[in-house]
């Protein structure tokens, strides 16, 4: 890499430990590029992955070995200071080790570009717009104050997009499969239109490798075939495949490296080579071929299901086999009998095949690998190179996730305020014949000794009962004896036959009616058919003996308002009641999960009569729940402590609707809330509120003239008032629940009551 190279001076760490003797632990550089800074992790090896992370304006990586690495002495750290960067550490043993690059104070460190070659790892940040002058070059030539580091803002301010949050990323460099690695002299050459498998052995031969051509049967050629040679050129290998399906290359090199020279004509031909020992396999595909041993792992997965895992693997070029078993069935008929009558028999046939499917992407880093999954224990079964199985458990380890998990606070608060006021004088007066009385606010007043009939001049007052004198009433009327009235019964007659022989010999049969007995020798009575007979009548008790009394007919009692009298009467009441409904549910909800908490009662709100076929009429009762009913989707869970969440409350109050077929039934007031897509921070509580009912209602009735007087006026007016506020208010705090402490929810929780308590012990 080209660019101004910068001395980083290495700051003693803290914490000695042991080195290994038999592992070199890793190294560190930092170097200051054109527009970046690169961080060199050297000896890192083959596939090395990092998980990136951010903590305030500090980056932070994870950084996984597969080979055992040596432990520091001492933590590693540098300063670039004229670079923006405060201090690069690294730390760690074995195959874990921490990376962390924190910049100055002020200065923002963008996302790096990660990078390896197979020995080095290379992360490279790069500098951001705001750094003006932190190179300091003084002119040697012209004398005067050096240039410090600084740090110059915007001089006019710009639009700003909404902050992004961090993402967890997982990285993981690997090793081109592609690409050999081989060692030979330099390479002067020029082809044209050559066959690629010549050009391959004579590059085999002069490197010093042994050359063997694998060309499957399945690969577009005319059969297997195979051209090897030793340490020694053989230039009379068999050339009976050579045409086949090769592309001829054409190429021209001069001095070239002899890995860049050989990989090119593999490019340029189609062919993959790979290295065992010192034999160059060449062919249409023998990435998956190998002389020696594989490796076979089985992956037991927590969290992912082992179908999604696979086909996971299998877009990234792994071979995965799948079992389908296919069950059909046939019917046939069969026809039998005679040409008046015939027989048919269905018979059902089911058949079942099971095939193995194999499916993979053909191109992808795990190319070469196969597997298989077993449904029953949610495992992986892989087996390939030890390289290849490595990437594989790699890939499951960052696809094998805990899905996150918060603890939803709900508190819902419903308050219904009531408050009715009503002011009612009443009052009567008489004097002499003039007799008067307000009620509720309405004047009834009547002069002379009667009162006078409707508008017809009959004497019948307007609701059809007789003139009666004014101020007087009844006080009440006389209770009689319940009566039960019934049709006449007489003795019911039975028809009896008597035979009786003559003289001659012959029989005289007559009939009679009779009383008709019961076993014991009682009569029997049955209802008298006469029309013309008299009903009957009985009073009725109870089970005591005891007459049953009902209202008689007249008046026992008149009461008359004497003259020259006046009474009055005043009722005032101010009804004032207020409601709280208090709700605090807790749910635990996983990402991408609905948790639904309802707490209510059935009521009836109808009853529908359906008449059945035989004339009878059944009643179905229509209910509703009423109470507290709350939804809570939780949609996302990100990386930086945010969680988007949907609401859906619903408070409902039954209110009495009266009866129908004899039953209780309700109306339903339900007030519902859906507050759609929210995004809040762990911890953070968001108010709902704003659904507010408010009912004003005020009557008077009162006299005309008097009852607008002041003070005295009261008497002659009655006043009401109702007035019904209800709100519903919401208060909702996530928070992340912490899997890996246990959280404080569930074995941790502690319930607020005492009942609670000695519950769960």
């Amino acid at each position: 890499m080209s660019g101004a190279g910068f001395s980083a001076q290495a700051e003693p760490g803290t914490g000695a430990r042991s080195v290994q003797p038999d592992q070199a632990p890793l190294g560190l550089k930092v170097r200051r590029l054109e527009g970046s800074v690169e961080v060199v992790i050297v000896g890192i090896g083959d596939s090395p992955q990092l998980q990136q992370s951010r903590r305030g304006n500090k980056w932070q990586g994870l950084l996984l070995t597969t080979q055992t690495k040596g432990t520091f002495p001492a933590a590693k750290r540098f300063s670039l200071p004229e670079a923006g960067i405060k201090s690069v550490t690294l730390d760690g043993g074995g195959t874990r080790f921490q990376l962390d690059v924190e910049p100055l104070q002020g200065i923002p460190i963008g996302q790096p570009t990660v990078s390896a070659d197979g020995q080095d790892l290379i992360v490279n940040f790069p500098l951001p717009t705001q750094v003006v002058g932190m190179v300091a070059r003084p002119n040697l030539n012209q004398p005067g104050a050096i240039p410090s580091t600084g740090f110059v803002p915007p001089l006019q301010p710009r639009a700003v997009a909404p902050p992004l949050g961090d993402m967890a990323v997982g990285s993981m460099v690997l090793r081109n499969q592609s690409f050999v690695s081989a060692q030979g002299p330099a390479i002067t050459l020029t082809l044209r239109n050559a066959p690629a498998r010549d050009a391959l052995m004579s590059m085999a031969q002069l490197g010093g490798y042994g050359f063997v051509y694998v060309d499957d049967a399945n690969s577009g050629g005319a059969g297997a075939s195979a051209a090897a040679s030793g340490g020694q050129a053989n230039a009379n290998q068999a050339q009976s495949n050579q045409g086949g399906s090769l592309r001829p290359v054409t190429l021209s090199f001069r001095n070239e490296k002899y890995a860049h020279a050989l990989n090119s004509v593999l490019l340029a031909s189609g062919l993959q080579g790979k290295l065992e020992g010192r034999t160059l396999m060449v062919g249409p595909s023998v990435l998956g071929k190998t002389f020696g041993s594989q490796v076979s792992k089985v992956f037991r997965l927590n969290q992912a299901t082992a179908g999604s895992a696979a086909d996971y693997l299998a877009s990234l070029g792994a071979s995965i086999s799948k079992i389908n078993t296919l069950t059909s069935t046939t019917s046939s008929s069969d026809t039998a009998g005679t040409a008046s009558s015939s027989a048919s028999a269905t018979t059902a046939v089911t058949e079942t095949i099971t095939t193995v499917e194999t499916y993979g992407a053909s191109v992808g880093p795990l190319k070469g690998l196969t597997g298989t999954t077993d449904s029953r224990l949610q495992t992986i079964t892989l087996i390939g190179d030890s390289s290849l199985v490595a990437v594989a458990g790699s890939y499951l380890r960052q696809l094998d996730l805990r899905q996150r998990q918060v603890a939803v606070k709900v508190q819902i608060l419903n308050i219904d305020l009531e408050n009715d006021a009503t002011i009612d004088s009443s009052f009567s007066a008489r004097f002499g014949n003039a007799f008067l009385v307000s009620q509720g606010g309405r004047a009834y007043m009547n002069f002379g000794e009667n009162k006078p009939g409707g508008s017809d001049g009959t004497g019948i007052v307007v609701d059809g009962t007789q003139y009666v004198t004014p101020g007087s009433y009844s006080a009440g009327t006389e209770k009689v004896q319940a009566q039960e009235v019934f049709p006449p019964y007489v003795i019911a007659k039975e028809r009896v036959e008597t035979s009786t022989v003559l003289p001659d010999g012959s029989v005289q049969r007559s009939v009679e009616l009779v009383d008709k007995l019961d076993n014991l020798g009682r009569p029997v009575y049955v209802p008298s058919t006469d029309p013309s007979a008299a009903f009957q009548s009985r009073g009725l008790v109870d089970s005591l003996g005891r007459p049953i009394l009902v209202p008689g007919g007249q008046a026992s009692n008149e009461y008359t308002q004497p003259k020259n009298s006046f009474y009055s009467y005043l009722e005032a009441a101010i009804i004032a009641s207020s409601a709280k409904t208090l709700a605090q549910p807790t749910l635990l909800v996983q990402e991408g999960q609905k948790a639904v908490v309802k707490s209510a009662i059935s009521v009836i709100t109808g009853v529908e009569p359906t008449e059945a076929t035989n004339g009878s009429v059944q009643y179905t009762n229509t209910r509703a729940d009423a109470g507290l009913t709350l939804d809570v989707m939780v949609n996302k869970i990100d990386d930086n402590g945010f969680v988007t969440l949907e609401l859906k409350p619903s408070v409902s109050v039954p209110q009495p609707a009266g009866t129908q077929q004899g039953v209780q039934i309700f109306n339903i007031a339900q007030r519902s809330l859906s507050s759609g897509a929210v995004r809040l921070r762990d911890g953070q509580t968001l108010i709902l509120t704003g659904v507010i009912t408010d009912d004003d209602r005020q009557r008077v009735t009162k006299w005309p003239i008097l009852g607008d007087m002041p003070v005295i006026g009261q008497l002659f007016r009655q006043s009401s008032s109702s007035r019904q506020k209800s709100e519903l208010v919401m208060l909702v705090t996530p928070t992340l629940v912490n899997d890996a402490d246990g959280g404080s929810y569930g074995y941790g929780y502690r319930p607020m009551t005492q009942a609670a308590r000695e519950f769960l012990q």
